[in-house]
């Protein structure tokens, strides 16, 4: 009888735990995925757009990017402001090429394709992780000027001589 009273007590713990529904769309962090519509959207929601992005490219097509781990969904509405598309997305991490390199609590994730580096990857060792953020924010940051320079001199010689 008390075994019986377990094996009941796990299986309750176990319904209680929340699983991804057969229904739900996968998604890789930081990939972008192709959504075909049946009919023409004029609308997207996004339940909660830090987890992921979604674009109209064309009236019957969406880009769905994933953005942090999680879970949101998607909906898409006619002109008439009908749900022609109602989906729930599961963001999860990609493993395809990585290496996680775990030390008593801290973690480090790298990107192997096929020399591994550092990809900075939510859970990793704070430390690390804004130490490389950091240095990509500044990066981008840095490239981003040299293009804005670029195109200033670019307008500027287009506005002396018309040319291109």
């Amino acid at each position: 009888m008390r075994k019986s009273l377990i094996a009941l007590a796990a299986l309750a713990a176990l319904a209680a735990v929340p699983a991804v529904a057969v229904a739900d769309q996968m998604l890789e962090v930081e990939h972008a995925d192709v959504v075909r519509l049946p009919s023409s959207a004029y609308t997207v929601i996004v339940g909660n757009p830090a987890i992921a992005d979604a674009v109209i490219h064309d009236r019957r097509t969406l880009i769905v990017t994933g953005r942090l781990f999680g879970r949101t969904n998607i909906i898409a509405l006619d002109r008439a402001g009908r749900v022609i598309y109602a989906e729930d997305f599961v963001v999860g991490p990609s493993s395809d090429g990585q290496l996680v390199y775990q030390r008593g609590t801290s973690r480090v994730t790298m990107t192997c394709t096929p020399n591994c580096g550092p990809s900075p990857t939510v859970g990793d060792d704070p430390e690390t992780f804004d130490a490389l953020t950091g240095q990509q924010s500044t990066r981008i940051g840095i490239a981003g000027e040299a293009a804005a320079i670029s195109e200033g001199s670019q307008s500027a010689r287009n506005l002396e001589g018309g040319r291109q």
